[in-house]
């Protein structure tokens, strides 16, 4: 029989999963016969996220979806596991289970489409991808994918259709400068000159660091005019005294041993002295530190809070709002959105992050993430510290892990023990890595001839931009 003890333990668990998956783990610790379905749901969750072992939480998401209660990370477990393991069928199956569950969950409809397209049905995914593109949630998100998918597929009509349909949403986190440039190519070949051009124009005003359109509008119309200023100088490397090399990588999932990739990314290429500069939002992804927006629920406080953040704000979303209150607690959010609300009239920013916690700073939410993550938030990466210092020891090369963007600059998170931070931040200012799809989550910073640092830019005011991948 559970005692009153057990049953606080358990309960408790369900509070504090995300903030320290370990108490978690030792509060539903002991035979699944003592959990109900939620708890052995959490607990297979934190089987595949943290503990990284896919065939205990198959066997734990089963046991928790025989029995009554909400199973929802049941059946992402079970379905995360049994893609892993190769049973893709299977695992469209429970998927869509789970949809005919929850039918007003509408961000099932993009884990399904996602793993369909893993599974090689990718026209079953189109046809959910045609009719999401009408929900004013999904859209996005569906013409991402539905012109990505035609142009891979050589259909240039479909691609161009598709492209014009998601670069009129711009101003807009799923419109990169990559987009511009697909479709100016496209137009380009059906002879649509001056649309190309007007497309390409568009990119660059939003996108002024973006060397590709800059070329592309040069050697097609000679325009080689600066359309908009950036945002953060860039940084001169001559003067500064480093070099930044941006490594690309495939995309960093909770599948990625980020350790294994770093290590093959830069073999070769490091050298003693550089520094190791990882992406927060890839590295924390690493770590399974990773949501699919189906498992989180809004709360009242949530959808109340997101209205006043703005369009910008990494917790403008309800969801992304959510994702701040599961990581700091009720209590912390009200005392941040109080402060928040103090400190706007006179001037001060930030003061929500610093009540709530930087870890609520360090939140992704569906405006920041690359497809397909672009339906999951993403936390902060836990004990980044401790792990900066492991993969130094294992690669023999200062590690930090760095928050950084266009608009803002770049945050040291952390760093192993020989990291300047304060150099680093300025070196990474202008973020060499890119902003969007360039999937370079790992830069490579390199001391040159000493030389007079550039000064550095504004503190981060945390106002969250498409992250680095």
């Amino acid at each position: 029989m559970s005692t009153p003890y057990g049953r606080f333990a358990r309960w408790r668990a369900t509070r504090i999963w995300l903030r320290d998956p370990r108490r978690a783990i030792a509060r539903l610790s002991g035979p699944p016969g003592g959990l109900d379905g939620p708890q052995l749901a959490l607990r297979a969750w934190l089987a595949l996220t943290f503990e990284r072992d896919p065939a205990a939480a198959e066997g734990l998401a089963r046991a928790g979806l025989s029995r009554p209660g909400d199973t929802r990370f049941a059946a992402a477990a079970l379905a995360e596991a049994l893609m892993r393991r190769g049973a893709h069928d299977e695992a469209v199956e429970v998927i869509r289970a789970a949809r005919a569950r929850l039918p007003d969950v509408p961000w099932y409809e993009l884990t399904l489409t996602d793993a369909l397209e893993d599974s090689g049905r990718t026209d079953e995914a189109v046809a959910i991808l045609e009719r999401s593109a009408s929900h004013p949630k999904l859209r996005r998100h569906a013409l991402k994918r539905l012109s990505r998918i035609a142009l891979e597929r050589g259909e240039r009509a479909a691609a161009r259709r598709w492209f014009e349909a998601l670069v009129a949403l711009a101003p807009d986190y799923l419109v990169y400068a990559s987009d511009y440039v697909a479709l100016g190519r496209l137009q380009l070949e059906a002879g649509d000159a001056d649309a190309a051009r007007e497309t390409w124009r568009r990119g660059a005003r939003i996108y002024p660091r973006h060397r590709e359109l800059r070329v592309l509008r040069q050697e097609h119309f000679g325009e080689a005019e600066s359309l908009a200023a950036p945002r953060v100088a860039p940084v001169a490397e001559q003067q500064a005294g480093v070099r930044r090399i941006p490594i690309p990588t495939p995309l960093i999932t909770n599948r990625t041993d980020l350790a294994r990739l770093v290590d093959g990314a830069t073999a070769g290429k490091r050298r003693p002295g550089d520094v190791i500069a990882l992406a927060e939002s890839p590295t924390a992804a690493a770590q399974g530190r990773v949501l699919p927006l189906e498992l989180v629920r809004p709360g009242r406080l949530a959808r109340l809070l997101s209205r006043f953040v703005g369009e910008i704000g990494p917790l403008h979303s309800p969801e992304g709002m959510e994702g701040a209150v599961m990581e700091a607690g009720r209590i912390r959010i009200v005392l941040g959105a109080v402060a928040g609300a103090v400190g706007r009239p006179l001037g001060r920013r930030g003061w929500f992050y610093r009540v709530a916690g930087p870890r609520t700073a360090m939140i992704d939410d569906v405006a920041a993430c690359l497809p397909p993550l672009d339906h999951h938030l993403i936390f902060g990466p836990i004990e980044p510290g401790a792990l900066a210092r492991e993969l130094a020891r294992a690669l023999d090369c200062e590690v930090a892990v760095v928050d950084a963007n266009h608009r803002t600059g770049a945050w040291v998170l952390a760093g192993s023990d020989g990291v300047d931070r304060e150099w680093l931040a300025r070196a990474l200012a202008d973020n060499p890595a890119g902003n969007e799809d360039e999937q370079t989550p790992v830069v490579l910073v390199r001391p040159t001839a000493p030389s007079e640092a550039p000064a550095a830019g504004p503190p981060p005011d945390r106002r969250r931009q498409p992250v680095s991948r």
